[in-house]
């Protein structure tokens, strides 16, 4: 029923725009249909003008009849675009594949150890959102620092024969630097302290409150025995989140493709060969997490390193 209202709100409010939108060009198209003199007039003075001004009016045409209903990019936005969607399709289809060959492996092992996985993810997936909104904090504050202190360092080239200029612009991409260092160091702290509670909170539900989503004790007890590895992958999972976000923002994302081409490689190998039974399922996204905490987080530390010794020198 809420699905279905939902729907209907949504189709509503689409149907509400599209017809306003042709309302306001059957508008604009009787404003624009002028009467016989009128016409007369605008035809001598279209012949006058049309060889020097027919490319300027087009341009600057703002009535919404000339408005395509579907447009496609040029080349130069679609590249643009490709570069940065790209490589993030493959890292969702690399967090796809894993937890959906960890769920595949699961099934494995019986219905009740697949249903303990269910319940398991669905806890584990709503504390995750803390870490996806740290991650999205990272991509929405570090670039616009990224970028202005890029800007800079190319003006401070262009202007190299000047003495104020340099100096300005590398004081000013000091200070970016700085207040990149200091986001991430907060981001990082928000992120270990998010990581304790959903740690805290996350295992206490799975460890104590399983009879809240089924009464098969067997469940209930395997929810409890698997408990303490969900938690230690909720700890991580923020501080994870945040990183990424921040390689996002660097636009590294070769080394982020990599990264994830890599732990699906290391994954996929411990569930085929190492795990045993569902508790291997477990060690398994444990150590999802730890391959992508550890290589992210060499990859920011290095590049916060190599920027403090350049403003050293």
């Amino acid at each position: 029923l809420a699905t279905s209202m939902a729907s209907l709100l949504a189709n509503g409010m689409l149907v509400r725009k599209v017809w306003k939108m042709v309302g306001g060009w059957k508008d604009a198209y009787r404003e624009k249909t002028p009467n016989k003199e009128e016409e007369e007039v605008q035809e001598t003075q279209h012949t006058k003008q049309l060889s020097a001004e027919t490319n300027q009016m087009e341009n600057e045409e703002t009535d919404p009849t000339s408005i395509p209903f579907i447009s496609f990019p040029d080349r130069k936005s679609l590249t643009s675009l490709l570069l940065l969607a790209g490589p993030m399709f493959f890292v969702m289809l690399g967090k796809i594949m894993g937890y959906s060959a960890m769920t595949m492996r699961a099934g494995n092992f019986g219905m009740v150890s697949l249903a303990c996985h269910n319940v398991l993810m669905r806890i584990f997936f709503f504390f995750a959102t803390v870490g996806d909104a740290l991650s999205q904090s990272a991509q929405t504050f570090l670039p616009g620092l990224f970028y202005r202190k890029k800007l800079q360092e190319e003006d401070a080239d262009d202007a190299a024969g000047t003495v104020s200029t340099p100096t300005t612009g590398a004081s000013e991409s000091r200070d970016d630097d700085n207040n990149a260092r200091t986001l991430l160091k907060r981001l990082v702290l928000l992120s270990s302290v998010s990581g304790v509670m959903n740690c805290i909170f996350g295992r206490y539900i799975a460890h104590n409150s399983g009879g809240t989503f089924t009464t098969d004790t067997a469940l209930v007890s395997l929810m409890s025995h698997v408990s303490p590895f969900m938690g230690l992958a909720l700890l991580l999972h923020p501080l994870t989140m945040a990183l990424e976000g921040s390689i996002i923002a660097g636009s590294d994302s070769g080394y982020l493709v990599g990264t994830y081409v890599m732990s699906l490689i290391v994954l996929l190998g411990q569930l085929k060969f190492i795990c045993k039974d569902f508790l291997g399922v477990w060690h398994a996204i444990l150590l999802f997490q730890m391959i992508r905490i550890t290589q992210f987080g060499a990859r920011v530390w290095k590049r916060t390193a190599s920027s403090t010794s350049k403003q050293s020198r």
